[in-house]
């Protein structure tokens, strides 16, 4: 089924409210939900919201929190999320961050015990809409096996660099440290569709590209083979050790669903240091040397990371945000 933005926006508003949070706050998680499936990220927006919904229901995620400082010096400041909903901590700790890039020309925000952010995307796009380029990247639950294991001990953790166009047709790369995210594999196995290349191992051990194979045995192939599992280890490095958050390790002693990640957010007003227009036809060259790339046989187009987002949004708008029946029928339930 198809159901357009408004509508969408409307029931999971309605819903976050009954549950608890405010018009305000209700407004904003529902709007970046039902943005993330217009702009064809259908596995962290409206395909999760049930399950967020659980989270509230579970004590997990607490409508009312809001993040409080820990520390700052410099460019650099410490938030605690208080277990508050992933995508309003995660926007206000990239709004901190592009406050002390304004005034040091990078500036850097720490997140600890958050919650999940659902579209990793949506904090590099609340950059470069506003001028700046961003780096942010999160840890997860264990749910990927290091290279040569076959237990999860690393986690899948979304890493994300942003860089504005000026006709806001951005440069953005979203990209979870497994060949395809979880998410991706439901939405495939919903659709009944295999994968474009192998995902992970079946029970047999064997590399398959059957999502529900996959799925079951959550042996997923880290991106990059063993310099995937090496870039998801430092990723979690990072985000646990800079913020004195929890890390991988420690989130999977936390019991119910995922909750208590660390997080990073970097900007940086490069407009401080370089030309922006000179930046501006740097990029442009770049994205124009890519595009005239010679296509291999069977081929689709060529294109710059965040270019099938913004084709995914006009046929959305247009046509309505495609939706699972069955996954409409259990927000309508709530």
């Amino acid at each position: 089924m198809r159901i357009a933005f408004d509508d969408a926006l409307s029931v999971m508003r309605e819903k976050l409210v009954e549950h608890g949070t405010s018009p305000e706050k209700a407004g904003m998680v529902a709007y970046e939900m039902a943005r993330n499936s217009l702009e064809g990220t259908y596995t962290h927006g409206i395909n999760r919201f049930a399950r967020l919904i659980r989270g509230i229901d579970s004590g997990i995620v607490i409508p009312g929190a809001e993040p409080s400082l820990i520390s700052s010096f410099g460019a650099i400041e410490r938030y605690d999320g208080n277990l508050g909903f992933g995508i309003t901590n995660a926007l206000f700790a990239m709004d901190r961050a592009m406050a002390k890039a304004s005034e040091h020309g990078i500036g850097m925000a720490g997140l600890v015990n958050t919650n999940h952010w659902m579209r990793a995307a949506t904090y590099g796009y609340h950059a470069v809409e506003k001028g700046y380029a961003a780096i942010c990247f999160t840890n997860t639950i264990p749910n990927m096996p290091a290279w040569g294991a076959v237990d999860s001990r690393l986690g899948n953790n979304p890493f994300v660099m942003a860089f504005p166009r000026k006709d806001g047709r951005h440069m953005v790369f979203d990209s979870a440290m497994t060949q395809f995210s979880y998410g991706a594999l439901e939405v495939a196995r919903l659709a009944g569709e295999r994968m474009s290349v192998a995902a992970g191992f079946d029970k047999d051990g064997l590399l398959s590209d059957d999502p529900a194979a996959v799925l079951e045995t959550r042996r997923m192939i880290p991106a990059g083979f063993w310099k995937g599992s090496a870039l998801s280890f430092l990723l979690d490095i990072f985000a646990s050790c800079i913020t004195l958050g929890r890390c991988v390790a420690d989130i999977s002693r936390l019991e119910g669903d995922e909750h208590g990640v660390s997080q990073l957010f970097f900007a940086i007003d490069y407009g401080k240091m370089v030309d922006e227009e000179e930046a501006y036809r740097t990029a442009e060259r770049a994205i124009a040397f890519l595009k005239e790339s010679k296509k291999a046989d069977g081929a689709g187009e060529i294109v710059y990371p965040g270019e099938r987002m913004m084709r995914a949004r006009e046929r959305n708008l247009r046509e309505g945000i495609p939706v699972d029946d069955g996954v409409w029928n259990e927000i309508l339930s709530l």
